[in-house]
């Protein structure tokens, strides 16, 4: 008996909700899709002037029937014939929809964004453009980025019409932040896709490449000072004669490291005047390498005649 009661419950619970799904299917709803667009007829040479978006957003009206057959209808597409165009400006506009939209159900389009489409063609061309990668990197304490990051290929080539890609100096790859980075990343990065039919791109992706190291610190100590363009009657006396020098950089990159690399020089412009009474020294910038600290940060000075 309560087995018979079991499966009275699951058919009238089964029936309670096909009923409920067959009257709210017979409802109307408003629902906005995104349709590709598809270019038909591209004469050879040419290309498209103006930005052409690879899709179109509609937004239906229709009853639930209605709007499950256009979901479930996987060749809607919005079709745009350039047989015909030439160099004068077409316009294609939202009443035109059903033009190029073949609908596998009777719907009422209500809006398409973008309102207006503009066509016209122009010569096409190609040229090379550096990327521009946009990352995010942040470190695990005590560990850092040694040397310069390699993008592989440094630059991509693209195609299309002559008048969008005179100005266009750059492409950017997608977003990517790495987090905790503690070692060497090798990663291939995809690039931004572009949002026009009037733009090609024939490289997808480019391969990021960037040492890290544990970062640690060393001292350079009793570094003589320098003074740059002294004239020949003359000589300059530091006071400190020498100073200590203190960075911090990758472990391995700094064992390769000496003195010689971080020769502190004033020139001599700098000394002769007087409201001046001490200096600050220029050093030589090494790449991945920060100056943590300078002692003493300014030395003063004693210009005299050579004896």
């Amino acid at each position: 008996m309560d087995q018979k009661r079991y499966h009275i419950i699951i058919a009238a619970v089964v029936f309670a909700v096909l009923t409920w799904f067959s009257i709210n299917m017979r409802e109307e709803y408003t629902v906005v899709k995104q349709i590709p667009v598809v270019l038909e007829n591209m004469e050879e040479g040419k290309a498209l002037k103006y930005p052409l978006p690879t899709y179109v957003n509609v937004r239906f009206r229709g009853n639930g029937w209605q709007l499950a057959g256009l979901y479930l209808t996987p060749d809607v597409k919005y079709f745009i014939d350039l047989s015909s165009l030439g160099t004068e400006e077409f316009t294609i506009t939202g009443h035109d929809l059903l033009e190029h939209v073949k609908l596998p159900v009777a719907l009422q389009p209500l809006d398409v964004k973008p309102e207006t489409l503009m066509l016209a063609l122009d010569d096409y061309t190609e040229k090379y453009i550096p990327v521009g990668p946009r990352i995010v990197l942040e470190f695990r304490d005590g560990y850092g980025q040694v040397g310069p990051q390699q993008i592989i290929p440094e630059s991509i080539r693209i195609g299309g019409s002559r008048t969008l890609l005179a100005n266009i100096s750059g492409w950017p790859t997608e977003y990517r932040k790495f987090e905790n980075v503690h070692s060497p990343l090798d990663v291939e990065i995809p690039l931004e896709q572009p949002l026009t039919h009037s733009i090609d791109l024939f490289t997808h992706s480019v391969q990021m490449r960037l040492n890290v190291q544990p970062f640690a610190e060393k001292t350079f100590s009793g570094i003589a000072i320098s003074c740059s363009g002294v004239p020949p009657n003359r000589e300059v006396i530091f006071i400190p004669p020498k100073m200590d020098l203190i960075v911090r950089g990758g472990i391995d990159q700094l064992a390769r490291l000496s003195e010689q690399d971080f020769q502190p020089v004033i020139p001599y412009l700098e000394i002769n005047q007087d409201s001046i009474s001490s200096v600050m020294p220029h050093f030589n910038e090494v790449e991945g390498i920060k100056i943590v600290s300078i002692r003493p940060e300014r030395v003063k000075f004693i210009i005299r005649k050579k004896l």
